[in-house]
């Protein structure tokens, strides 16, 4: 057991001066992806209000809103009776 080898204290000393490097290097690597990741949350935020609005607007017809419905355009479809059928059939 008196066989190990012991590196030198200039192994030791370089050993703990390439690790301060490289704990650096993973510091600035992760500041900069936590900014990267901030502007792509408000970016997603934004994106999100936007859709939002654009939704809001598709929903919005003469029966909902002030427009006027010459602006529904083709989407107006031919409202259904809310009477039941008769039991006898049609004609005379």
């Amino acid at each position: 057991m008196s066989d190990c080898i012991r590196p030198s204290r200039e192994q030791i000393e370089q050993l703990y001066q390439e690790s301060l490097a490289l704990i650096e290097a993973l510091r600035q690597q992760v500041a900069g992806q936590q900014a990267l990741i901030q502007g792509l949350q408000e970016q997603i935020a934004a994106q999100q209000a936007l859709i939002q609005k654009l939704q809001d607007q598709l929903t919005k017809d003469s029966h909902n809103s002030g427009k006027p419905p010459s602006s529904d355009g083709l989407k107006k479809g031919r409202r259904k009776s809310l009477r039941k059928s008769g039991q006898r059939p049609r004609g005379g």
